[in-house]
C-alpha cells in the first residue's frame, strides 16, 4: 500500500517506463520558468495545519484549518485574531482529520461556511456552520448542519479531500478511493460510488434538511461530477479561467498532476485504477484508453519524491513572473513543480527544490497571492518569485523547439531549432522506455530533418529534444 497524506511508508518502486518522468501529454516545450522562493509569515502557534483559505468578504482575513479540528483566524498581516471553530466528533489519526473548509460565495451576507472531515466513525462528512451574531471571528457551534455523510468502511486512508466553490456557486469535493492499495473495491471507476471522485452539490441556505440538491448537469444523476481518482487531497480551480487542476497521489509508480479546461470538466474520467500516470495498472473491466484523460504531468514515485500535493495557478499581482504559472509540490522531497502553457495546447514543466518539506496546501488570499502550508513544519510561507530562470532565452515566453509531424508516414521527423546554443541531442524512445535513436543537435539551428529506421513498427513513440534548459517532448505516431 502506498502513501498519500502523511504516509507511513516510502516503499516506492521505479517504473521501467522512465520517460514519463518528463511529461505526459501530447507535447511539451521549453519556456522561461519563474524562479520561486518562500518567505515565512507564520512560524509559531500552529499544530498540524492543513489548509489556508480566505472568506472572500473583503476583510482580507486568512483562515487556517488544523488537522485536529480547529480553525484559526488571522488578519491580513498574519496576526492571530481568534479560533473560529473547533469541529467536534472527528477522528484525526493517520490521514484522517479536519481536511478542508470553504466559504459560501455569499458569505458576507449569509455567514455560511462548510467544513470537510472524517467523523468519529471514520466516514467522510461535510457540515455547514454559520458565523455567530456577535463576533465576526467566531462561529456559532450550534449552527452545525450535516450536508452529507459518505461511508468509508474498512480502511482509514485515502479520504481526499478539498472543498471549493466554482463561479456558478456549486460546491465541489474531492474524495479518495476508499483506501488500502490498488482500490480493492473498484470504487474509483464505479459511478454509483462517491469515493475516488470529484463531487458537485447545489447548496442552499435552508435551515432544515435537505441542505443541497443534485445539480441538473451532473452526468450520472447523483453527486458524482468526475471519476477515476486515487487520493486527490489537494486540487484547485484557476480563479481566472475556471480550469481544474488536481494533484492525485499515486500507488507505487507515478504521481499525477491532472488538468481539465473549464468547458470540459463534466464527466471526466482520470483513469485510476485502470491507469497510474500514463501506464496500465489494472485494466480488468476497464473501458478503452481513449475514454480517459491522462495527466498534464506525471513523475516517478521514489525516495524521496513520493506524494504530490496539488497546487494553484498564480493570479496575484505582486510577482509578474509567476502570472499564469501553476505551482505544486511533493510532500517529501521539497521539489516544487512549475507548469506553464507553451502556446501549443500543451505544457512546459520545470522543477525547483526548496528546503521546505511537508507541504499540504497552496492557499490563496483574496487578492490572489499564494501561501504554502507545511504540516510537518507547522508553518505558512509566502510564495515569491525573483524572475525567470532562463533570462538569456532570446525568445522568452516562446517555445525554443518544435517536433513535427505528429503523424509520420514518410520515414522522417523534423525538429525546428531556434536557439543553437541551447540544444544537445534528439532521441526517439519507444513506449517501453528504450532509446531507439540519438542524434547530436549541438551548434545547430533551423530545421533538422532526421531519418527514421524503416524497420520501426507501426505505433506510438516519444520524440525528445534535450537542452541545457530542459526538454521538449512530443508523442508521435509512426505509420
Amino acid at each position: 500500500m502506498k502513501k498519500s497524506l502523511l504516509p507511513s511508508s516510502l516503499d516506492c518502486k521505479l517504473s521501467k517506463n522512465y520517460w514519463f518522468i518528463l511529461f505526459s501529454i501530447v507535447s511539451t516545450s521549453i519556456f522561461a520558468q519563474p524562479n520561486i522562493g518562500l518567505s515565512p509569515v507564520i512560524s509559531s502557534g500552529l499544530s498540524a495545519p492543513m489548509q489556508l483559505v480566505n472568506a472572500g468578504d473583503g476583510s482580507k482575513r486568512v483562515f487556517i484549518v488544523q488537522k485536529a479540528g480547529s480553525i484559526r483566524v488571522y488578519d491580513s498581516s498574519f496576526q492571530f485574531l481568534a479560533t473560529l471553530l473547533t469541529v467536534p466528533n472527528i477522528t484525526s489519526s493517520g490521514e484522517r482529520g479536519l481536511l478542508s473548509m470553504a466559504f459560501h460565495p455569499d458569505y458576507k451576507n449569509n455567514g455560511f461556511f462548510y467544513v470537510y472531515y472524517t467523523n468519529a466513525a471514520g466516514d467522510l462528512e461535510i457540515s455547514r456552520y454559520r458565523i455567530s451574531a456577535n463576533d465576526a471571528n467566531v462561529a456559532d457551534p450550534a449552527s452545525k448542519a450535516i450536508l452529507i455523510t459518505i461511508p468509508h468502511p474498512t480502511f482509514s486512508n485515502h479520504n481526499g479531500g478539498e472543498l471549493h466553490f466554482d463561479k456558478a456557486g456549486f460546491l465541489y469535493l474531492s474524495t479518495g478511493d476508499g483506501g488500502s492499495g490498488g482500490d480493492p473495491n473498484g470504487n474509483a471507476q464505479r459511478t454509483t460510488s462517491l469515493l475516488g471522485k470529484i463531487l458537485r452539490f447545489s447548496v442552499n441556505t435552508s435551515l432544515t434538511p435537505p441542505y443541497y440538491s443534485i445539480p441538473a448537469g451532473n452526468p450520472f444523476g447523483n453527486e458524482v461530477f468526475a471519476l477515476g481518482l486515487r487520493n486527490p487531497y489537494r486540487w484547485s480551480f484557476d480563479r481566472q479561467t475556471g480550469d481544474m487542476w488536481i494533484g492525485d497521489v499515486g500507488q507505487d509508480s507515478f504521481e499525477e498532476i491532472n488538468f481539465r479546461a473549464a468547458n470540459a470538466l463534466n464527466g471526466t474520467n482520470y483513469g485510476w485504477r485502470c491507469y497510474e500516470g500514463n501506464v496500465t495498472y489494472n485494466t480488468a473491466g476497464c473501458a478503452a484508453a481513449s475514454t480517459f484523460v491522462f495527466p498534464a504531468h506525471a513523475y516517478v514515485s521514489q525516495n524521496p519524491a513520493a506524494s504530490i500535493t496539488g497546487g494553484v495557478v498564480y493570479r496575484g499581482t505582486d510577482y509578474p513572473a509567476l502570472q499564469g504559472c501553476y505551482v505544486g509540490a511533493d510532500f517529501y522531497s521539497g521539489i516544487f513543480y512549475k507548469i506553464i502553457p507553451n502556446g501549443a495546447s500543451a505544457w512546459t514543466v520545470g522543477t525547483q527544490t526548496l528546503s521546505l518539506t511537508g507541504v499540504v496546501d497552496f492557499g490563496e488570499t483574496e487578492d490572489g497571492e499564494v501561501f504554502v502550508v507545511s504540516n510537518t513544519r507547522n508553518s505558512v510561507s509566502r510564495l515569491t518569485s525573483t524572475g525567470t530562470t532562463s533570462s538569456k532565452n532570446p525568445k522568452e515566453g516562446k517555445a525554443l523547439a518544435s517536433i513535427y509531424p505528429t503523424l509520420i508516414s514518410d520515414g522522417f521527423i523534423r525538429v525546428q531549432l531556434d536557439a543553437p546554443s541551447f540544444y544537445q541531442y534528439f532521441e526517439l524512445i519507444d513506449m517501453n522506455g528504450r532509446q531507439l535513436l540519438k542524434a547530436d543537435l549541438s551548434k545547430q539551428t533551423g530545421t533538422r530533418t532526421i531519418a527514421l529506421s524503416p524497420n520501426l513498427a507501426t505505433g506510438m513513440y516519444v520524440a525528445k529534444v534535450s537542452s541545457n534548459l530542459g526538454v521538449t517532448v512530443q508523442k508521435v505516431y509512426i505509420q
